[in-house]
């Protein structure tokens, strides 16, 4: 994958960030083997007899077991990590078979992908319209904090995701007539999107016109994860929220602080990805059809993600039931 010899099906190169899942993964087996004092070793299939090959996948599925134990247990991890590990080994196994043409059997698809949907954290809408349009509120953050808020909010607006956002330059903008679109490729999936700007959008924009190199000040992924946090937390949104996590399909509470079993406020979950579900939700909320909102946000016809987004969307549909139930109410006799 580091020279290029293997690519995505769609013939591009493979990202970093899946070589690094790649290395990490490696990285467990090595640990796995050391702690287990053992070596993995794999058998041609077509070389064993009947009787080795029962031997060859009950060794195989002993290995499954054990290794998901030692995610699970010695290193804390849950459904989802442990899942995404597994579905790059069974990868590795097809790749010896298809690429290397080495016979290793079936036994590898019983490397069950475990998965969990974990609950989307977006801000309402009327959380929005905060930031948006409290000047008080911004009035009394730090400078620093003021273009963070900036960035949030235009995270919020546009659906981009953090990386897209960051690397955003003047070339970005598009200015036809009196409306204003970003144009963007996004890094993740190398699709286009071309997004209207609303006012206050504009606005932020005009703020940080000066800069020539981006649109925004740059800023890593970790240190503006603590900033919003901290905006959320002086917005005085500490509500308290309980997370949890499933270990194989068990849901296990997860404490801020463990000793005392503190739970998890809202503005300690917030982070970067909260401005694209954000800004997705609010679009669904607000009435933009479905195809519309693709459009926007680059997610594909059947993408299971965006349709986590649909359902969180229609889990507010009671706000519509209050109107109609609410007419129904006043309709004369």
């Amino acid at each position: 994958m580091k020279k290029g010899h293997r690519l995505q099906k769609n013939g591009f190169v493979i990202r970093q960030s899946t070589i690094d899942s790649y290395e990490t993964l490696l990285k467990h087996l090595q640990n796995y083997q050391t702690m287990y004092q053992t070596t993995l070793c794999i058998r041609d299939w077509e070389r064993l007899s009947m009787r080795d090959k029962t031997i060859e996948t009950n060794y195989w599925k002993k290995f499954y077991l054990n290794f998901t134990d030692y995610l699970f247990n010695h290193c804390n991890h849950f459904d989802n990590y442990v899942g995404g590990n597994m579905k790059l080994l069974r990868a590795f196994f097809a790749w010896l078979q298809s690429e290397l043409i080495v016979n290793i059997g079936p036994y590898y698809r019983r490397f069950y992908k475990t998965h969990e949907d974990i609950p989307v954290i977006v801000l309402s809408p009327e959380r929005l319209h905060f930031l948006i349009y409290n000047q008080e509120f911004e009035n009394n953050l730090c400078k620093r904090l003021q273009k963070l808020k900036d960035l949030f909010v235009f995270g919020c607006t546009t659906a981009l995701r953090y990386s897209d956002l960051i690397n955003l330059k003047p070339s970005n903008i598009e200015v036809i007539g009196a409306n204003t679109y970003v144009y963007v490729r996004s890094q993740k999936t190398q699709t286009y999107s071309r997004i209207y700007l609303p006012e206050y959008a504009k606005a932020i924009l005009h703020k940080y016109r000066r800069r020539k190199v981006s649109l925004f000040p740059p800023i890593s992924g970790v240190n503006f994860n603590r900033a919003i946090k901290k905006i959320a937390l002086l917005a005085g949104w500490t509500e308290e929220i309980q997370k949890t996590r499933n270990k194989r399909g068990q849901p296990q509470t997860i404490f801020k602080e463990v000793g005392h079993q503190t739970n998890y406020r809202f503005c300690d979950v917030v982070s970067s990805h909260t401005m694209r579900r954000t800004a997705i939700t609010t679009m669904l909320r607000m009435g933009l059809n479905e195809t519309n909102v693709r459009l926007i946000s680059g997610h594909s016809a059947h993408s299971p993600s965006f349709y986590r987004y649909v359902f969180y969307s229609d889990s507010f549909m009671e706000e519509e039931l209050d109107k109609v139930y609410a007419k129904l109410q006043n309709l004369r006799q």
